[in-house]
């Protein structure tokens, strides 16, 4: 049995996390969810430990003016890289009761992320993983229920790119394995 929650997760010099979900168990017996939520040493999200949350650096600049608490900037010969950690949390309910969750899905789940929108300018990237909007990229393939699993986001902007919003959504997608 398995059981598939999507979430996706704007991100520009703002985050929107926005809930999708789709199942492949049972509804009545077995539901996931996904939480987003501020890591302690990461930038504040707006709706932190709901699937709807917001991430917002505001007017960041390569070069003067600061940065949000808990955002790191790398500024190099070409492009500049915000960096900040947030947390995912990842937890399987048994609307039941009866039985524990995981006797009914597997004891672990996939976490994967994907780019909704293509973005030939910007480099996004999760746990070191450049993400697009063709496939998405495994985060972790054995995923532990009700752990706080802290990731870290990182969004390269080109010297190239002139100022504006930078704006995209990011689709998680948590599946039972």
């Amino acid at each position: 049995m398995r059981r598939a929650l999507q979430i996706a997760m704007g991100i520009g010099l703002a985050f929107a996390f926005i809930p999708k979900v789709s199942a492949q168990c049972l509804p009545a017996t077995c539901s996931l969810t996904l939480t987003i939520q501020t890591d302690p040493s990461g930038i504040g999200l707006a709706g932190s430990g709901t699937n709807s949350a917001t991430m917002s650096f505001g007017a960041a600049q390569a070069f003067g003016g600061g940065v949000p608490s808990g955002v790191s900037k790398v500024v190099d010969a070409t492009s500049w890289t915000l960096t900040t950690p947030f947390d995912v949390n990842v937890a399987c309910f048994n609307l039941v009761k009866l039985l524990p969750c995981t006797l009914l899905l597997s004891s672990s789940y996939t976490l994967t992320a994907q780019l909704q929108i293509s973005d030939t300018n910007d480099t996004w990237k999760i746990q070191g993983l450049t993400l697009n909007n063709a496939s998405a990229s495994t985060l972790t393939s054995n995923g532990t229920y009700d752990q706080v699993s802290a990731y870290s986001f990182a969004l390269t902007i080109p010297f190239s790119e002139p100022a504006g919003i930078i704006s995209n959504n990011i689709n998680f997608v948590a599946i039972s394995n």
